[in-house]
């Protein structure tokens, strides 16, 4: 256990008192309340099983505490609405819908989409510097919604006894799964020091550092690209407002390097420019020095604004000038640095990375086809990656930890019906990158060798690594001879959760009818 476990542990306090406190002061109704209630009870209940699969997870008083103070802070009313067989209710074809302006949900009766809506309440949200123009709305969905979707999870696929995946409720799969392989590569806290300090924290930055500490090769660059490059098409998909928009970014872009590539011709036209700033500079110079000119340019400028935008003092539009000609020193100073040689090379750099990441994007043609040859690039240089990883465990432990990440990420739902584990496209790469795994695993003795033959070894262990056993340690293992054949038999504890038969050619390094664990 770690400290930080064990402090969790000594401190955790009755969080139902702690709910029912807050509850006193809301006028919801008792349904509502024995709802939530129960929510807290099921999140008690399942985070163990939660923590265990899942690894990289908040600790469990952050995670009651978290949702306590979004039921305090941030929602005011709850209705509850039921089902009504062949009639339209409030809700539509929705389970829930959440107000915000309004810190209100409408949801049917039942712990998970009252869950589900708290969450979407939440105020805390990753924000991205503005200066990502291109990426800005789009990265923040991505994360936020990614967020949220993680946050869900511990009610929607954990009851306490069982770890299913509800994938029909997974509202975005494409976020969710872009998001896990952040998380995956880089951990809980990496997220958690992005999203609650976002005015201090550039996740952009961040990002990109921490694939650089992993790779030295081009994936790091290629990997927060193509997330991006996905963000990007999954805000525009049904929007052709947003989809025109990028269109025309990449057609500034592709004009301002073209003009960057003629040097010359380029500098010239930001020295012109300077000109035209400095000559407004001027002129308001000369508006401020002199009360007759600031005076009838206030009364031109005035009648020019609508009635609801005119200035009424001449005070108050000495501020405005004023202002004025500080953004203008503000521009002269960014054009004067810019032309500086070091500076237009480094600008021409971001032009050009920026150009590059929308023109590698094919917005002409399918937009679900392009995320989906866009995302089995980006599972290839996280797999890529995650191996860099595994070349740095040192402890049983540690690679522990990973099997269980590795076997949450191959579970993982890329749409309704198909999980990671059974894209065509990957499994070659997944077999490389699981067998690098379980080979260190067994270097470590951290998992039991079942058969000389490295091959097989691999296809056994990977086998009962596809299966939602909730603790690997008490995963049994029970070979038998059948004919020519062996059936392996995998217990979930004492109970058989399946049954392999296969050619019994291969030597195994186990004993006939006799249980043995997976893990050393």
């Amino acid at each position: 256990m770690s400290k930080e476990d064990f402090f969790s542990k000594l401190n955790i306090r009755d969080y139902n008192n702690q709910l029912e406190d807050v509850l006193e002061g809301k006028s919801f109704s008792e349904g509502s309340k024995n709802i939530l209630l129960n929510i807290l009870y099921k999140m008690e209940t399942a985070y163990d099983d939660y923590k265990k699969v899942k690894v990289q997870v908040d600790l469990k008083k952050e995670l009651l505490e978290s949702t306590i103070n979004i039921i305090k802070d941030n929602c005011n009313e709850i209705e509850l609405i039921k089902p009504k067989l062949n009639e339209e209710t409030k809700l539509g074809d929705e389970k829930y819908i959440v107000k915000k302006e309004e810190n209100k949900i409408m949801s049917y009766p039942n712990e998970k989409t009252v869950f589900y809506a708290l969450n979407r309440l939440k105020k805390d949200r990753f924000i991205l510097n503005n200066k990502y123009k291109i990426i800005k709305d789009a990265m923040e969905e991505l994360l936020n919604q990614g967020y949220i979707i993680d946050k869900d999870e511990i009610i929607r696929d954990f009851d306490g006894w069982t770890w299913h995946i509800v994938s029909e409720e997974i509202e975005e799969y494409i976020y969710n799964l872009v998001y896990q392989n952040i998380k995956i590569l880089f951990g809980n806290e990496f997220l958690k020091n992005a999203l609650y300090n976002n005015q201090t924290v550039d996740i952009i930055v961040e990002l990109e550092n921490k694939l650089q500490e992993i790779s030295n090769e081009d994936i790091e660059s290629d990997m927060s690209k193509l997330i991006y490059q996905i963000a990007i098409l999954e805000n525009i998909k049904n929007n052709e407002e947003k989809k025109e928009y990028v269109l025309n970014i990449k057609k500034e872009l592709e004009k301002e390097l073209v003009q960057m590539n003629n040097k010359k011709e380029y500098l010239q036209k930001i020295a012109n420019l300077k000109k035209v700033i400095g000559k407004g500079i001027k002129e308001i110079d000369e508006k401020i020095n002199n009360n007759k000119l600031l005076r009838e340019s206030f009364i031109e400028e005035n009648k020019l604004l609508d009635e609801d935008k005119k200035i009424f003092s001449l005070s108050e539009y000495s501020e405005v000038i004023q202002k004025k000609r500080e953004n203008l020193l503000r521009q002269l100073d960014e054009y004067s640095e810019f032309m500086k040689p070091f500076n237009f090379v480094k600008t021409k750099t971001e032009v050009s990375k920026k150009y590059k990441l929308l023109n590698e994007i094919d917005l002409s043609g399918d937009i679900e086809v392009e995320i989906h040859r866009i995302l089995i690039d980006l599972q290839k240089c996280f797999l890529k990656l995650l191996n860099q990883k595994f070349k740095n465990i040192q402890s049983k432990k540690e690679i522990i930890e990973y099997i269980y990440l590795f076997r949450y990420y191959k579970l993982i739902y890329i749409n309704k019906e198909k999980q990671i584990k059974d894209v065509d496209e990957l499994k070659e790469d997944i077999r490389k990158t699981e067998k690098h795994l379980i080979t260190k695993a067994c270097k470590l003795k951290a998992v039991n060798i079942l058969c000389q033959d490295i091959e097989k070894n691999y296809e056994l262990v990977s086998k009962i690594l596809s299966y939602n056993i909730i603790e690997l340690e008490d995963v049994n293992l029970e070979f038998k001879k059948h004919d020519k054949n062996i059936v392996l038999n995998i217990y979930d504890d004492d109970t058989i959760e399946d049954s392999i038969i296969y050619d019994g050619n291969e030597e195994l390094n186990v004993k006939f009818n006799k249980k043995i664990k997976l893990f050393n």
